[in-house]
Parts: structure tokens; sequence; C-alpha cells
């Protein structure tokens, strides 16, 4: 964001009413979602031009794409009228402008001049990636850290690959579309189920939903910031072709059924399958690789399905039945209705990937997260780790939504749960191991 934009948004906060007060700035600050930064602010007794200058540079701090969210959330408040609405709406779309030519000169720069350098215990690739910035909805890739180098271990096998990300605007408008790069290894089971585990970067983000975000639930409060480390997850939920190589090793600590979803085939997500099911697979696969796989926390998981977004979806302020599958005949926010498929896809096969790429992690299946079940996030950990309960907690944590369920359940934040010995029809998982 120039100075230009940010010295004239300044101006025009300046003027706005019901924010002359000690008393009104603090309940403007829990209306649109950032009463954190209360105790950050020194100026809440001078002018406004004062104050809103200093929480402007504040919620910059935060990252960019946080000074949208503000003003969409302002928007949404009912504090202002219509005529100011539609100037924060010019200032929003004014950002994303900036933003898209800011991501399109990094792009054509990274084409141009990519640089890798080999340290000791490192890659170091120049990377879009590290400081893209999408348009208009609070939405960062990989990290939201501008000027920052994506650090990829030197691992044997890694290798880079692309994929596309799309972001829609909340009539389900396609406003962007872009080629992003990532790297992945590749675990070979047998039979030519290959399993692709791509690298997340270690990272801070906010895990729940922002006030801001219309359909949202108790259980996804309070907000709060989580440290993450690097990992590897799977590109896809496990597959019915993946799984039936692994069901075919000895037993760990418990049987699997060859072929435990009914629908489907071979690149369908498996399905039908307990928790106790996914750990099983994958104790299995790490014996035969030697690498300690496991199920994701739930804070790698939405982690790693926002992929440094902050809007509802990873793909923006809304989805479609082109962008995600699941139940679509009834929408989000004012896209147009779309198909209700009532069954799975082949995993991928709406090509479209997260900016960490990962497919269909919005839709398709839920997935098992290795955390017992809390009904909020009072008390949860800050340090990615899974949250568990040392009682006879028989309920896991499952993430993602499903074809079955309607959009607002295929949010990033949006969790649910189920016992652990629960099979279900929508329910799947994909996996990790830790670097």
């Amino acid at each position: 964001m120039t100075i230009n934009i940010k010295s004239q948004l300044v101006k025009f906060l300046a003027h706005i009413p019901k924010t002359q007060t000690v008393p009104e700035r603090r309940a403007l600050l829990m209306i649109v979602g950032f009463d954190h930064l209360g105790a950050k602010i020194d100026s809440f007794e001078k002018n406004n031009l004062v104050f809103f200058s200093e929480l402007i540079e504040l919620v910059f701090s935060e990252g960019q794409a946080q000074v949208s969210e503000f003003l969409r959330a302002l928007v949404d408040s009912g504090m202002v009228g219509l005529e100011a609405r539609n100037k924060l709406n010019e200032f929003i779309e004014e950002i994303a402008t900036f933003d898209r030519q800011q991501s399109n000169n990094r792009f054509i720069e990274r084409n141009n001049n990519q640089s890798i350098c080999s340290p000791s215990t490192s890659t170091q690739v120049s990377s879009s990636s590290s400081s893209f910035l999408t348009p208009s909805r609070s939405a960062t890739s990989i990290g939201e850290q501008q000027n920052k180098r994506l650090v990829v271990p030197s691992v044997p096998g890694i290798k880079a690959f692309e994929f596309t990300v799309a972001i829609v605007d909340a009539q389900g408008k396609e406003i962007n579309r872009y080629q992003e790069q990532a790297h992945y290894l590749t675990e070979d089971l047998g039979n030519s189920a290959i399993l692709e585990m791509v690298y997340i970067p270690e990272g801070t983000f906010w895990m729940g939903s922002p006030e801001s975000e219309g359909k949202r639930y108790y259980k996804e409060r309070p907000r709060h910031s989580v440290k993450i480390k690097a990992f590897f997850i799977s590109k896809y939920p496990v597959t019915q072709a993946q799984w039936k190589e692994i069901a075919l090793l000895p037993e760990a600590r418990s049987k699997l059924k060859l072929r435990p979803s009914r629908p489907g085939g071979k690149s369908h997500a498996v399905t039908e399958i307990s928790w106790f099911d996914a750990v099983e697979f994958c104790d299995r696969l790490s014996e035969k690789t030697g690498h300690k796989y496991r199920l994701p926390s739930e804070a790698e998981w939405e982690y790693a399905c926002r992929a440094g977004t902050t809007t509802p979806f990873h793909f923006g302020e809304t989805i479609t039945s082109d962008l995600v599958n699941c139940d679509s005949s009834r929408p989000y926010r004012s896209e147009p209705k779309g198909i209700y498929r009532k069954k799975t896809l082949s995993v991928g096969s709406l090509q479209f990937a997260n900016a960490f790429g990962l497919f269909d992690i919005h839709g398709n299946v839920w997935e098992w997260c290795l955390d017992n079940w809390y009904e909020n996030y009072n008390n949860a950990p800050t340090n990615g780790e899974a949250w568990l309960d040392s009682s006879e907690n028989q309920t896991r944590v499952i993430r993602g939504g499903s074809w079955l369920n309607d959009p607002s359940l295929c949010r990033s934040s949006s969790r649910s749960y189920k016992n652990a010995s629960d099979m279900s029809k929508n329910v799947g998982f994909r996996i990790v191991y830790s670097l």
C-alpha cells in the first residue's frame, strides 16, 4: 500500500462520526475485530487524525492484508452510511489493484531471475510466494511477511512443481488467477500409487474466525496467534489406491479393510475409515518408509489450508462448484447457486490449489486431525502441537467440510468432530510428517 493511499485513507477515517471519544474508539475496535490493538494505542485521547494514523500503522504492521480486513469489517459494521461504505470499498479496490501490480511484478521477476543457492543445511529459493498479496480480501499467499525467502530444506529428492491459484469475489466471480510454485517429495507405495508430500514453511498465523466473518460459530473462538514449525503434508487427501497399498502391509496395531469405501474409484479420497484406522495407516506407512507419518494437528491443518489468507476460504470471500465439491445449491455469499454432486470427486479434479500447493482442502471429504475435541479455543496451544486430552475423551477433530455440506462448513476456520470409532461416507484424511 503506497504512502499516498495510506494518507488519504487516514484523512477519510478521521471524519467518521461516533469515533470522537475514547469509549467510541474502543467500541470501534471491538466491532471490527481489532480490539487486541487497544493495549498498543497511545493516542486514544488525541484528535481523530492522530488516532487513525496510529491505528492504521498498527493494523498495517500485522500485514498489508489486515488493512483490507479492517476496512471490510468497517463496511459491514453499520457504523457508516452508504456514501462512506462506497468510499471504503473504493479504498479496498485501490489496495487490491496495488497488490495485483506488486504480485505481477514479483512473478515476472521470479521467472526472469530465479536464484537458487545451497547453504550447508538448506536451499533458499527466491519465490513470489513469500510476498504475493492476493486481491481485495485480506488474502496473502505463503507467508504474511514481505521480502522474505522461502527456505526449502536440503532433503534428498525434493522437487519443485507449479500450480494454479484462483481468487473470487463475494459474487463468486474470478478476479485473479496466477501460477505459483512449491516443493514436494514423493513416496512410491507400490503398484503405481504415489504419495506426494508438499513442503509447508514455518510461520505464524491467526487461528479461528474473525468478527468480520459473517457465518461463524462460538467453537471457532477466540481467535489466537499460533506459531507453526515447517512440515510436509500430502498434496491431496489419501486416495483409495494409496490406502490399499498400505492396508496390504503387516499390521501395526489393528487390522485395516482393503477397500473400506463403497463409492468412487482409485483416485477418489478413501472414506468410511475411523480415526483409529487413519492412525494405523500412518503407523504402517512410517514402518515402510522410515519417515514418521501422523495426522496433522488442528493448527497445522488450518495453517496449511489458509496458506496465508485471512478470508473465509483460501479462494477468497466465497466458493463455487467450479472450485470446491460441496453442496453449492446453498450459496455462502452472493454467488449464484451451483452444483450439488452428492458424491466425492477424484482428488485434484477441480484443478485449483491454494498458495501452498494443496488441493481439495475445502470440501470433498472432511479430514481427521490428531486433536481431541474442545468446544472452543480457550487455553488452546499456541505452538502448533495437537491439543490432546489425557482423559477418556474419544472425540476427535475433523476439518474442511465435504461434498455433503453447504459452503459455510467448508470455511478455513470451520471445525467439527466425530467419535474416533465413527466411519462416515464423507470423512477421509491427509497426513503429515515433521522435519
